[in-house]
C-alpha cells in the first residue's frame, strides 16, 4: 500500500507524526532520518513499513461548526443556517480523509483558512475520524469572540 503512494500523489513535507491516507489505508510517520527533520520522499529514499498497527479509538459521530470569519458566504444561506452538505463536501470530509489524530470537543481545527470548533464527539472522550464516523455541521456559524457593548454605548440615553 505505501510504496505506490510515494510513486504517485505525495504532497508536502514529511516529519515524525505526519499522517496520511492512501487507498483507504491510514499511515503515520513514526521516524525520519536525520531525526527531527522535514523532507520529501525521493527515488533514493529508503522506506520501512513494517511494524504493529497504530491503535486508536474511532469516533461514531463528530459535530463541528465553522467560525463566521473567513467562511465564504455561499456556505451561509442566511445568518441562522449553514450549507451542511457543502461544508462536509468541500472542507470536512477531505480534511479528515488525510488525518487520524485524535480530536475532542472544544478543539479548533483550521481547514483551508476556515476555523472549525468541535462541538461534540461520540464517545465524549474523543478519538479519530474513520470511514464510518458520522460527520455533522448543523447549527449556525460561530463568532470568533463575543464583545459586550462598551459602557459608553450601554449608558447612552434613549431618544
Amino acid at each position: 500500500h505505501i510504496v505506490p503512494y510515494f510513486q504517485t500523489g505525495q504532497v508536502g513535507e514529511f516529519t515524525k507524526g505526519f499522517e496520511f491516507s492512501f487507498q483507504g489505508v491510514r499511515f503515520q510517520v513514526v521516524g525520519v532520518q536525520p531525526e527531527d527533520s522535514y523532507g520529501v520522499v525521493g527515488s533514493e529514499t529508503e522506506i520501512f513499513y513494517e511494524g504493529p498497527e497504530i491503535e486508536r479509538k474511532v469516533l461514531e459521530r463528530l459535530q463541528l461548526l465553522p467560525f463566521e470569519q473567513g467562511l465564504p458566504e455561499k456556505y451561509r444561506p442566511s445568518k441562522l443556517s449553514l450549507d451542511e452538505a457543502g461544508l462536509l463536501r468541500d472542507f470536512v470530509r477531505p480534511y479528515f480523509e488525510q488525518r487520524s489524530t485524535s480530536i475532542k470537543a472544544g478543539d479548533i481545527v483550521e481547514i483551508r483558512n476556515v476555523k472549525f470548533k468541535v462541538i461534540t464527539t461520540r464517545p465524549a472522550a474523543g478519538g479519530g475520524v474513520g470511514k464510518e464516523t458520522e460527520l455533522a455541521c448543523q447549527g449556525v456559524a460561530l463568532k470568533e469572540s463575543f464583545q459586550p457593548p462598551t459602557r459608553a454605548a450601554a449608558s447612552r440615553p434613549k431618544a
